[in-house]
């Protein structure tokens, strides 16, 4: 079994210039936790809703709804993002795959053709082979 099997291809990505509310909108209104940051199919990092949360800043802190709009709005998905994040193809593995995400804690990992990103193989992709090999038993 290979990566390409079960990974989600055509990923919703976001431009590494685009502002942080916006990645945070796209996040919420697809119901998912990683995106790729690509200037057309090149991948040039991934952001995630932790990202997000950890750079965005606190209301806590006494800083006003006003301010925290303007910081969301202005901050680009380029500050925060990870760049150069470990990567995969179509033809890696599942086991391979897998590993990556448990030894290195990630909960996704892009999936490349070259440096253009066609896919992406997240912890939910992983639970689903698992889901299919137990109701194979």
């Amino acid at each position: 079994m290979r990566v390409g099997d079960y990974m989600t291809r055509d990923p919703i990505t976001v431009e590494e210039d685009a502002s942080m509310k916006e990645a945070m909108l796209l996040l919420r209104s697809h119901h998912i936790r990683h995106l790729p940051v690509a200037t057309g199919k090149l991948l040039v990092g991934l952001v995630s809703d932790r990202d997000i949360k950890r750079a965005s800043p606190s209301i806590l802190q006494g800083i006003d709804k006003n301010e925290f709009e303007q910081l969301m709005d202005d901050t680009p998905v380029s500050r925060i993002m990870t760049r150069e994040p470990f990567t995969v193809k179509e033809t890696t593995p599942l086991v391979e795959a897998v590993t990556i995400l448990i030894e290195k804690k990630f909960g996704s990992l892009p999936v490349v053709d070259g440096k253009e990103i066609v896919g992406i193989f997240t912890e939910i992709d992983a639970l689903k082979v698992l889901l299919d090999t137990l109701n194979k038993k």
